[in-house]
């Protein structure tokens, strides 16, 4: 089981959370790859040192200006990413904490799955070469019979993320949701959120109810795990 940190409250209540779960991993946000047509560039996000602890997972982000990246030629993009990732993965080690995983957080466009599964390929084999890596998925993604496929091969395993997409919860759609991570036949966690907020189309989220899934989605083979986004809220782990 896991937590994200993506700022100092998060920090804070990952220690708070970690009282009732001392095994509880932190993985902390340490920056940002951007892209625009041609360019790619990096941002720093928090310390390693911000979760208080030896050994952490980290986060790189790939914000949305990302798609905006692929219109180079591929082996261009690759090298500029790579160095990116080496620059982000540098800092973060200079601070002296050891990184046990690094998990690329992208919300990829459908269309482009191909596309970013081979840069994620190339940086397993480049900037990543040894580290264990988890990339971040949606529903959406695992609804494609090729998903696995396109992934198994570079990456430990994918983070399901069922937050701020507008799912709703219900025991048919769990039941859903691990048949399709099940056909994958690929390693996956759960990533759920403990805060709410009002969607775009009026509605407000529902994410607390995701934690009710996990007896569902645990039956699968392939489940590794609970992973929360905090959002600066509190949350007390639940028993497995």
């Amino acid at each position: 089981m896991g937590q994200w940190i993506w700022s100092i409250t998060d920090s804070a209540v990952y220690v708070n959370a970690a009282r009732a779960k001392p095994d509880l991993v932190p993985a902390v946000w340490i920056g940002s790859v951007h892209g625009s047509r041609g360019r790619i560039t990096g941002s720093l996000g928090l310390s390693p040192r911000v979760a208080g602890t030896g050994q952490v997972a980290v986060v790189i982000r790939f914000e949305d200006t990302f798609r905006r990246a692929f219109a180079p030629a591929h082996e261009v993009l690759t090298a500029a990413i790579d160095s990116t990732v080496s620059r982000l993965l540098a800092t973060a080690s200079a601070t002296g904490v050891s990184i046990a995983e690094v998990q690329l957080d992208y919300d990829c466009p459908q269309r482009l799955l191909p596309r970013w599964a081979a840069l994620v390929g190339d940086l397993s084999r480049g900037a990543l070469a040894g580290r264990t890596v988890w990339v971040t998925s949606l529903v959406s993604h695992i609804r494609d019979p090729s998903y696995g496929d396109l992934f198994r091969p570079h990456v430990t395993g994918h983070i399901l993320q069922v937050f701020d997409t507008g799912d709703r919860m219900t025991s048919s759609y769990a039941k859903q949701v691990e048949q399709l991570a099940t056909r994958q036949r690929m390693a996956f966690r759960l990533g759920v959120a403990a805060f709410e907020r009002r969607l775009a189309s009026g509605r407000e989220t529902d994410h607390a109810g995701w934690f009710g899934a996990v007896p569902a989605v645990a039956r699968s083979r392939w489940y590794r795990g609970l992973w929360v986004f905090p959002g600066g809220q509190a949350w007390v782990p639940p028993l497995e």
